[in-house]
């Protein structure tokens, strides 16, 4: 594989604005699929396949409207100063945004202002989905200036003031319902923040417009799909979602994904191979409720970060072992052989850990699929106007490249050393739980997962999923002080997945807390949590 020629298809995906099911969202399958057929993939094995959305709810999550935005601008009135327009940063307009059907003048104020909101622009240094529910829901804003920086790392540069000039990617909730309020609003820099701070709640004006629509409509995946001798399935899986230029978040799957494509062709295989490009979640969950027999899915997601730029480090983040661990093996024996070099050494930096949330992996989990995940992080460029192809690496493309071609092709015959060295971390984490409430059943579950035919126990208090699918962000919202809590995110997926597969509370509590290192108190605390809001619920 060429690393170089993987950078340029990047540099390709990330011209377009990728918001779901989008008019450039849809160009862009349009290319990609010109790209394919050129590298000699027949057009029978590429298929379009659409989901509706905008007013449909896919397992925890309510879908989004199809968002296209021509153009924006913001401007200080007077003095007359120009701050952003969408065509100089694709990132400067909250994505979700709707029209303001012109030019609009508006009163620049603070979340301190107790005043009317409806003819204002409120400046915030918040999450802007909790912006929105506070002033514009509450409040009946239309509009919100915001500065916020997800994932904050002072090792790496990324804190507010080591990079006063980023605009960050953020988002307006824009369902069916939030979009009723016709709310819009720009993404600041840190220094435009600090600017216009000084200038609220004093009489002073911002201009601007947003020439934008919200429709209900359809999103697409794209699927590439290579046969092999035998009937079983492996899936490849990429979000293609994102603004411009999302280079390595995550153009950088999706172009590796493509690449590998060109790669299968060539092959004989034994395990049919299908690679997805999709939208992230809002793609995965309705094609994983239909698509749900593959043996194994390998998510790749901001697989081509160049580490010395960006501060990153490769992962694999494995699969539950309430599922088959099996192939996570051979995907890191494979990662493992093809690392890159320096005299004695790696010259990159790679490890593995347990299960973590936030990807369309744990889709597919939640219809148990077991799906390794392999891509980067922290980054310090992570979703922000920085994130450009030149923080990519082309070596890092080949290594990974390699590794998931040998994982795919070693896959339908695995080599007995990778089988007995699942086994045994298997093993390791069963003799972990011996002795606490609810361990036979987990022992069950998971032996099952991993081929031993045994009979299955039954739960004793009887919990379970209420919905399809991961368990999503919704429940955050709730959770008060636990919020805090470390590895909170996570507990709350491997909650999802343990209570969808062992059915017990005990074993659910036992399972999350011992796979994560959490304490069962804070565990038992979040399944309260998740029972009092019915994401799961109980039957005695």
């Amino acid at each position: 594989m060429d690393g170089q020629e993987i950078i340029d298809t990047v540099r390709f995906i990330s011209q377009f604005h990728r918001a779901r099911g989008s008019d450039e969202y849809k160009l862009l399958l349009e290319r990609l699929k010109e790209l394919l057929l050129s590298w000699g993939i027949e057009e029978r094995q590429i298929e379009t396949i659409e989901y509706s959305t905008g007013g449909v709810r896919y397992g925890n999550f309510d879908s989004t409207m199809v968002w296209n935005v021509k153009d924006a601008e913001l401007w200080l009135e007077k003095p007359r100063t120009f701050l952003s327009s969408f065509k100089n940063c694709k990132t400067s307009v909250l994505f979700g945004s709707h029209s303001t059907n012109g030019w609009k003048s508006l009163e620049l104020v603070d979340e301190t202002y107790t005043g009317d909101l409806r003819d204002k622009a409120v400046l915030v240094q918040m999450n802007p989905s909790k912006a929105f529910k506070q002033f514009v829901e509450e409040r009946g804003a239309k509009c919100l200036l915001v500065y916020f920086m997800r994932a904050q790392d002072e090792s790496i540069g990324r804190t507010p003031a080591q990079m006063p000039d980023t605009v960050n990617y953020l988002s307006l909730p824009h369902t069916l319902k939030a979009s009723q309020h016709k709310s819009f609003g720009f993404s600041l820099t840190y220094r435009q923040y600090e600017l216009l701070k000084s200038l609220t709640n004093k009489n002073f004006k911002v201009r601007l417009f947003v020439d934008a629509s919200l429709n209900v409509g359809t999103l697409q995946v794209l699927r590439v799909r290579f046969e092999g001798a035998m009937k079983k399935r492996i899936g490849i899986v990429a979000h293609l979602c994102h603004p411009s230029p999302g280079a390595n978040d995550n153009a950088s799957g999706s172009a590796l994904a493509l690449h590998l494509c060109r790669e299968l062709k060539q092959k004989t295989l034994g395990f049919g191979v299908d690679v997805i490009l999709l939208p992230e979640f809002y793609g995965s969950l309705p094609y994983a409720s239909q698509n749900n027999d593959y043996e194994f899915v390998i998510n790749l997601d901001m697989v081509g970060e160049d580490q010395q730029k960006t501060g990153s480090t490769m992962m694999l983040h494995e699969t539950p072992p309430l599922l088959n661990t099996i192939y996570d093996e051979l995907l890191y024996d494979s990662m493992m052989l093809f690392a890159p070099t320096s005299s004695d050494s790696f010259s990159r930096r790679f490890y593995r850990s347990t299960f973590k949330s936030g990807s369309d992996h744990s889709v597919f989990e939640n219809y148990a699929v077991p799906s390794p995940f392999l891509g980067q992080w922290p980054d310090r460029y992570y979703h922000t106007n920085e994130d450009t192809p030149d923080k990519c690496d082309p070596e890092m493309f080949e290594w990974v490249g390699k590794a998931v071609l040998r994982t795919v092709e070693l896959a339908p015959s695995l080599p007995d050393y990778i089988v007995e060295q699942a086994f045994g971390r298997v093993r390791g984490f069963l003799k972990k739980i011996v002795g606490k409430p609810g361990s036979d059943i987990i022992e069950s579950v998971v032996k099952r997962a991993h081929g031993e035919k045994i009979e299955p126990v039954e739960p004793k208090l009887h919990i379970f999923a209420a919905a399809e699918g991961p368990l999503g962000y919704e429940w955050f919202d709730k959770a008060g002080e636990l919020s805090e809590k470390r590895e909170i995110v996570n507990l709350g997926e491997v909650i999802q997945l343990a209570a969808r597969y062992t059915q017990d509370y005990d074993a659910t509590v036992t399972f999350a807390s011992t796979y994560l290192n959490v304490d069962a108190k804070t565990t038992q605390d979040v399944i309260d949590l998740l029972l009092k809001n019915e994401f799961l619920r109980r039957i005695n």
